[in-house]
């Protein structure tokens, strides 16, 4: 990694951090306002104040010779903190430092109790899933079953710098997403208990700050059909609240493909999509389940992997960069860029005539001409002569030394 992509990336969790702190920082003084220790804390200072007057009016001028003098003794004594720096010589006085101690242990008990049940009861909100997730670019997976857990031990594995930032919406017991999140320490994983075709569900996953959304389908429904329309039905709330979010969706059956592209999914998958052509070529010949099974495991040593071009190979071809690989001890089989989708200003004169108008909203009935949406361009083994741009990343198989 260059110096300029470090600082990059150093700036960038700094800025996450920074927001987060300070999102938590404010549902922290949300919490402390819906709270009863406002009433609890305006109490304790009532009381501070009365015994300092007091004790001010009975000793007298000698040993309390202001208000404030009053107070500093009223919240010393009833603190239980005793300085020893002022206090009562008279009969009267020293009942008043009696009630004060004896009033200190109720107010300060009742106010350090009160700030405790307000962690404790957001610490259990949260082991039931109940809490707000103020998690910034993070990952959303909505549903869990075997195919989560695979792709939860791939989050970790393709994890190279820092922990992955993972929110999973589910509906499991509280119990048994402690033990997810205890047995995934590797990630930050947060939980949210409900049904991820409610908007605020997944507000409360944190859906507006998420950079990408998984949705899988739901195992707990026995119909493939009804998985994908949940599956569907969450693609729609999730582009309805965030249509900058990137949104790869896994479905069951082939034919509900052209569903998931109208509620503007960016990525699809279909379950078992490739087994039909690699029982074919099984049938056929011997070799190609073998090395797919070797490029799509996790733990092989020569799976493949998207990384990140170095720096240098920018404006050289790909017979260069593939060579650059392969003293590296891997090989480059492509090359993947995301890019902004044509719009319509690109092919439109400044000119707004209707039949411009009519071309632009055609545009976007269509998808396209959106600032916001960006498309993954994918090459796999292009011309030798093909030249690298800065923006490109590899597909790899083997890991680079």
């Amino acid at each position: 990694m260059s110096l300029s992509q470090n600082i990059s990336q150093r700036a960038k969790r700094l800025r996450e951090w920074l927001i987060e702190s300070t999102a938590g920082l404010q549902a922290f003084l949300t919490m402390l306002r819906h709270s009863n220790l406002p009433k609890v804390a305006a109490l304790l200072a009532l009381g501070f104040g009365l015994a300092g007057l007091a004790i001010s009016l009975v000793q007298g001028e000698k040993t309390f010779t202001s208000f404030w003098i009053g107070v500093w003794w009223a919240v010393v004594t009833m603190t239980t903190t005793g300085y020893g720096d002022f206090y009562p010589v008279t009969a009267l006085g020293r009942f008043i430092g009696v009630i004060a101690m004896l009033t200190g242990l109720v107010l300060v008990s009742f106010f350090t109790a009160t700030i405790s049940s307000l962690f404790v009861a957001a610490k259990i909100r949260e082991g039931k899933g109940l809490e707000q997730v103020r998690y910034h670019d993070h990952i959303v997976i909505c549903g869990f079953g075997m195919l989560t857990r695979r792709l939860l031990d791939a989050l970790i594995v393709f994890d190279r710098d820092t922990p992955v930032k993972v929110t999973l919406i589910a509906e499991v017991p509280g119990e048994d997403a402690e033990e997810l999140i205890s047995e995934y320490q590797r990630l930050e994983l947060k939980f949210v208990r409900g049904d991820w075709t409610h908007e605020a569900v997944l507000k409360r996953a944190g859906i507006l700050n998420a950079r990408t959304v998984v949705v899988m389908p739901d195992e707990s429904i026995q119909t493939t059909g009804l998985r994908d329309e949940k599956t569907i039905l969450t693609t729609l709330a999730v582009k309805a609240l965030n249509p900058k979010v990137r949104l790869i969706a896994h479905i069951t059956q082939a034919d509900n493909r052209v569903f998931l592209q109208r509620a503007q999914a960016d990525e699809i998958f279909v379950a078992d999509e490739l087994t039909s052509y690699l029982l074919a070529s099984r049938t056929l010949t011997s070799g190609l389940p073998q090395a797919a099974r070797d490029m799509f495991t996790i733990e092989s040593p020569t799976r493949l992997d998207v990384v990140d071009l170095p720096p240098e190979l920018a404006g050289k071809t790909f017979a260069q960069a593939a060579f650059y690989f392969f003293d590296k001890g891997a090989i480059l089989i492509g090359l993947t860029r995301e890019e902004t989708p044509l719009e319509a200003s690109d092919i439109l004169s400044a000119d707004s005539g209707a039949l411009d108008e009519f071309i632009r909203r055609k545009f976007q009935e269509a998808g396209f001409g959106s600032a916001d949406k960006t498309l993954t361009r994918a090459r796999i083994n292009p011309s030798r002569d093909a030249i690298v741009d800065e923006r490109d990343k590899g597909f790899v198989i083997g890991k680079v030394v």
